[in-house]
């Protein structure tokens, strides 16, 4: 909720290392503008956010959302935004529960992702979490000066 956001939420935010793999590189994030995008996603009937915490420490989040409820789909995204708790495999966990969420609460019945083909992190732990790629955007991320592919994958449930 809104009382999540402080200064360390703020602070990943804005640090390119964190969203350098995410369209948040670029913006310049303050308190008013993350508290309002977490009141909307509260209020969203389509989307739901969710703090990721290590002992009561808002580490990251992981959203699914916008959901289609007529054809049962969403898109996840995620973010772990205290580097100390990168390469910890918190970020398969969390995926692994946000797919149990809406497969079997929500009902869902396919839930997509995207990456840019250089994040090497996103891929294993999509893979990892039984994603499939089904395509990919060509040349559709400038990332650093280079052209990148946009990974799209998805996990259907059968």
């Amino acid at each position: 909720n809104k009382t999540d956001v402080t200064d360390k939420y703020v602070d990943w935010m804005n640090d390119y290392e964190v969203v350098k793999f995410t369209e948040q590189r670029f913006y310049h994030h303050d308190k008013s503008k993350i508290k309002k995008f977490v009141i909307e996603k509260l209020l969203s009937e389509n989307d739901f956010l969710f703090g990721i915490y290590s002992k009561n420490e808002h580490i990251g989040n992981i959203k699914i959302g916008p959901i289609n409820w007529r054809y049962k789909n969403s898109e996840i995204s995620y973010i772990i935004g205290n580097k100390d708790f990168w390469n910890q495999g918190i970020a398969t966990k969390v995926i692994c529960s946000i797919l149990d969420f809406g497969f079997n609460q929500l009902k869902l019945y396919r839930i997509t992702a995207g990456y840019y083909e250089n994040n090497l992190s996103s891929a294993k732990v999509l893979k990892k979490c039984g994603f499939k790629i089904e395509g990919y955007n060509y040349n559709e991320i400038i990332f650093e000066g280079k052209r990148y592919n946009l990974v799209r994958v998805a996990k259907i449930i059968k």
